[in-house]
């Protein structure tokens, strides 16, 4: 059994709420709120907020203080072609391989990302998302292709959150993936291929145009004084 000390447990549930949108991008965390808020002191509190700046999660302003980091732009336009075509490529392996038990998996994950979207739980559309997509990568049978894959998902986990930031994007997302599913059942692999570089290329879109057109408040732009200032 896994125990876990205040700081880390603060540290996971920090970064869960970063990864699936309910702390947004350029947002303040005030080490002193948290800590009323989980009912510690500030100490556990900065060890978990130094922990996520470690992995790039938090940016630590001396003499402002810790935002949620920005998402990087120029990264995702040059990692989300990689993913599209490794995934199409995966998706494409899958057909004529992906059994009963898997498509028992797919129909479950839709049904729920239905009840997520129904209920407005949209940080709960990142995790699901990503099950919907390895599953289907998995059933490639090439473990290597699978791990490029999942590496690279790791590398942009911050878009988990899209469906937080962009929440009309999880309904449309989903009745794509009814769709892939569809194809799948067909064993038309080269339509599967098609739906996913289609769909990566969405989401990068919405992404492109959410950062680009917030006008979020950004560490960024934070002036001498501390004053934050608008982008």
């Amino acid at each position: 059994m896994k125990v876990y000390t205040k700081s880390a447990a603060i540290y996971e549930v920090l970064k869960a709420d970063i990864l699936n949108g309910r702390l947004r991008p350029g947002e303040k965390l005030v080490a002193s709120r948290l800590a009323e808020a989980y009912g510690v002191s500030v100490i556990p509190v900065r060890e978990a907020l130094s922990r996520l700046k470690a992995e790039g999660l938090v940016t630590i302003v001396p003499h402002t203080g810790a935002y949620v980091t920005e998402i990087d732009l120029e990264d995702l336009k040059d990692l989300y072609p990689i993913r599209g075509v490794l995934e199409g490529f995966a998706a494409r392996l899958a057909c004529g391989r992906i059994g009963e038990e898997d498509f028992g998996r797919l129909e479950g994950l839709i049904e729920e990302m239905d009840r997520v979207i129904k209920e407005g739980r949209f940080p709960e559309m990142g995790g699901l998302n990503y099950e919907f997509h390895m599953t289907i990568y998995k059933a490639s049978g090439n473990r290597h292709l699978v791990s490029l894959i999942d590496e690279l998902w790791q590398k942009t986990a911050r878009v988990r959150s899209v469906f937080a930031l962009v929440p009309e994007r999880a309904k449309e997302a989903n009745e794509e993936h009814k769709e892939i599913l569809s194809r799948l059942k067909d064993g038309d692999a080269k339509r599967v291929e098609e739906l996913i570089i289609q769909q990566d290329e969405k989401a990068l879109q919405v992404l492109m145009g959410y950062l680009e057109g917030n006008g979020m408040i950004s560490p960024k732009f934070v002036d001498s004084k501390g004053v934050q200032c608008l982008k």
